[in-house]
């Protein structure tokens, strides 16, 4: 008896050892500042322990109203982190400019125009924010210039478009969630091709699938086209087929009254094809396995739980890399 005893406290003790060491040597994200334009805008790159050299850098834009602390404490960012533990890549988090009269809460100038300016008021370069910044991390992190890529949800993925739009060379690939193009737009008509991937709800009560007003709020916060003009964007943009495969996920959840198809638009030039994940009865949420309170379905309407959106992204994002990229260490 005593000899069993002491093997289990013998094994208490190498588990405790085990997780210490683990904590020890887990890595952690740094919140920083970066001045541009002569203001101190807030980031956070997270290099997991054993980085890729050189990493991928992939950055993660947060939803409108949002913060990038909270993206990255959110489901969303716990998978990007898993994600960058095991694969290696390099996360960025900047944060968009204030909203008129609420530091907790910000936005990103995405190209739409006629906004209530006492609800979102930026008017920031943020293209030249995100670029400048990742020129700045990769002065201090082993970066793989042709690997960089772009990915947010809502006003986030709203910026992604506009970084594909604006700034084509830096980036390998992008991907946005729950989110549509602007409609009308202050950006001009996209001429490189970027693969992108689109991933909507056609439940969704806050970015309207077949277009119109952002949040139904009277149009204060501009409008959008719908999901279908988009991926029609994107597909004309990069040139790539206009007619998709078509391949229907598993259902693993029964219980979210949601599924998700996914189209591919192959042949694009570069190989800058256009995947777009059609989530059947989705609302303005980024899938994943967590259920959601009541209160948020409430207001966000229904969330998709057979698939993780940071493991799809990445996939995509593993596929693809740039020939010519802008940015160098």
């Amino acid at each position: 008896m005593r000899h069993r005893v002491r093997r289990l406290v013998a094994l208490i003790g190498i588990i405790a050892l085990l997780v210490t060491a683990s904590v020890a040597n887990a890595a952690e994200i740094a919140w920083r500042s970066f001045t541009f334009e002569g203001i101190d805008r807030i980031y956070g790159v997270y290099a997991p322990v054993d980085p890729t050299d050189p990493a991928p850098l992939v950055v993660l834009l947060h939803g409108g109203g949002g913060r990038a602390v909270k993206t990255w404490t959110q489901e969303h960012g716990r998978s990007w982190r898993a994600l960058a533990d095991e694969h290696g890549f390099v996360l960025l988090l900047p944060e968009g400019l204030d909203d008129p009269g609420d530091e907790d809460s910000h936005h990103w100038n995405d190209c739409r125009i006629g906004l209530d300016e006492s609800v979102i008021a930026t008017n920031a370069l943020d293209v030249g924010f995100v670029v400048g910044l990742i020129e700045h991390v990769s002065g201090f992190l082993p970066i793989a210039p042709t690997r960089v890529y772009a990915t947010g949800a809502s006003n986030g993925g709203m910026m992604t478009y506009r970084l594909a739009i604006e700034a084509p060379a830096v980036f390998a690939a992008a991907a946005a969630v729950i989110a549509n193009l602007p409609e009308p737009s202050e950006c001009e008509r996209a001429t490189v091709p970027v693969p992108m991937l689109i991933m909507n709800g056609t439940e969704d009560p806050l970015m309207p699938f077949d277009g119109g007003c952002v949040a139904g709020e009277r149009c204060r916060r501009g409008q959008v086209m719908s999901t279908a003009d988009t991926v029609a964007f994107w597909v004309e943009t990069n040139g790539a087929s206009r007619d998709p495969s078509v391949t229907q996920l598993p259902q693993r959840s029964w219980l979210d009254a949601s599924s998700v198809i996914v189209y591919r638009f192959e042949g694009g030039r570069d190989g800058a094809d256009v995947v777009y994940y059609h989530v059947k009865g989705g609302g303005h949420t980024v899938p994943g396995f967590e259920s959601r309170p009541v209160a948020r379905r409430l207001i966000a309407g229904p969330k998709n739980r057979d698939i993780d959106a940071a493991s799809e992204i990445w996939a995509f994002f593993q596929q693809h890399r740039s020939d010519n990229p802008a940015v160098n260490r």
